[in-house]
């Protein structure tokens, strides 16, 4: 009976003995706890029914931990880690990027200053005046997100001759309907759905029309942004033809760096520059920031939209103000951005690192059970909407006969879920998305710390 595979699981009370699951039950119930584990061990059980050589924890403490993390996590009091390994650095599920843990630290400190509380608006004209310092701009505001940001502009432009090249008339990438908020406050559309000739279009607006709005490439998907020119190049063909321009810049950062001039993109800063009116930025992309919108540029401009009687709802809260200012002061320092703030540090990984990281991850993964074969490979990756690509590696994982499910449930697995692409019995990371850390965590989801197995003795002795 001792030798029987299923005796190689804990009990429940076994397991609920244990410091994580003692404490947890005292913070919601004994019967949630003792349920919340019997549901976790079922893949477990399975996993021994089917005489699996090892199971994946490293000990009982380890188990608990796990499942108290789980627990915690299905009841929505604490959501686990994400592993992207998908290849998009930002995309339509998860426009807005990861931010650094120091922006959430200091931020979380300034939440609780009452003194700050209570002299909000005195706060909130003090992130404005940083980011016109920052930027050059005369006046900013900060709105809760960007789909509030174009749902301002759209009504600031209302009565107002305004036009927008027709090839940009579509949701973007984030799924903000662009299209019906600008035909219901009366925006035109002109020239060809499949082109933007620049110097027609100068032509056609210099007289007739008080306002451009463009639209950068990464406001859409691949598939949309192919026929827009560059935002830069676009603002210096029409600056001269009179009219204010707008221009949404899509997943662009506040301040040009390395990652904008390597991916084409255009700041906020440099648009500005060039000579737009005014430019529409989110805080959550490449600023690192929190998912709130700015709008920079003349003060003309920008009260048009803040003057509005609906902006006062629509400001950022206090909380992403909070946020926001960490993530402005940490670009101000002069430091090193791209190994503070977590989006750039992704986009900014070289050739080089993501190929050794690839090399070492792959030689790990192969001794996992699950993992018949772990390749590496090079690859191109559309990390940014718009069609922005960044050469990147992959490891593909092939599972090992019959284990394709048990593959995946290790994945999307708690503390850290992780999120790939597939291809038949096929997992495909890509560590272009990667962080460092997550290599070590996918390891220790694969692979058991007593499983020593490698090559042709692995399969040898699954049998």
């Amino acid at each position: 009976m001792s030798d029987s595979p299923v005796n190689r699981i804990p009990s429940i009370s076994q397991l609920m003995e244990l410091r994580p699951l003692k404490d947890l039950a005292h913070k919601v119930s004994s019967s949630t706890v003792a349920e919340g584990v019997k549901a976790y061990l079922q893949p477990y059980q399975k996993m021994a029914m089917e005489a699996a050589p090892t199971l994946p924890y490293a000990s009982l403490q380890s188990l608990a931990s796990e499942i108290s993390d789980w627990i915690l996590g299905q009841r929505g009091l604490s959501r686990p880690e994400v592993i992207n390994a998908t290849g998009q650095v930002l995309g339509a599920d998860f426009p807005t990027g990861p931010i650094a843990e120091e922006i959430l630290v200091q931020a979380h400190a300034r939440r609780h200053d009452y003194r700050q509380a209570t002299a909000q608006e005195n706060y909130r004209q003090a992130i404005e005046q940083l980011l016109c310092e920052m930027t050059g701009a005369e006046a900013a505001l900060v709105v809760s997100d960007r789909q509030a940001a174009v749902y301002l502009l759209a009504q600031a432009l209302s009565g107002q001759k305004t036009l927008v090249p027709r090839s940009q008339m579509s949701a973007t990438f984030d799924r903000i309907a662009v299209p019906k908020l600008l035909e219901e406050a009366g925006v035109q559309e002109v020239g060809s759905s499949n082109a933007i000739d620049l110097a027609s279009l100068a032509g056609e607006i210099e007289s007739s029309a008080e306002n451009l709005l463009w639209l950068d490439k990464t406001n859409f998907s691949v598939s949309g942004a192919n026929v827009v020119p560059p935002t830069l190049e676009a603002i210096g063909a029409l600056k001269t033809s009179g009219v204010s321009l707008w221009a949404m810049l899509g997943v662009a950062g506040l301040l040009p760096d390395e990652i904008h001039e390597d991916l084409g993109l255009c700041s906020g800063k440099q648009a500005l520059e060039a000579g737009a009116d005014a430019a529409l930025v989110g805080a959550g992309f490449l600023l690192g920031g929190p998912g709130c919108a700015i709008v920079l540029g003349k003060a003309e401009c920008v009260s048009k939209l803040s003057k509005l009687p609906i902006a006062q709802y629509l400001q950022a809260p206090p909380a992403s103000l909070a946020e926001l200012e960490v993530a402005l002061r940490i670009h101000q320092s002069g430091q090193r951005v791209d190994d503070r703030i977590p989006v750039m540090s992704l986009l900014s990984t070289s050739e080089e690192n993501l190929d050794l990281r690839a090399t070492r991850l792959a030689d790990q993964l192969a001794v996992s059970p699950w993992i018949a074969e772990a390749v590496t490979g090079s690859a191109e990756t559309f990390v940014l909407p718009g069609g922005i690509k960044l050469p990147s590696r992959h490891v593909t994982l092939k599972a090992a006969p019959d284990a394709a499910d048990t593959l995946q449930t290790q994945l999307q697995g708690f503390p850290a879920v992780a999120c790939w692409s597939q291809n038949a019995e096929e997992v495909v990371l890509d560590l272009r998305t990667l962080f460092p850390r997550n290599d070590a965590q996918l390891v220790s989801k694969l692979v058991p710390e007593n499983n020593t197995i490698e090559g042709g003795d692995r399969g040898n002795a699954e049998k």
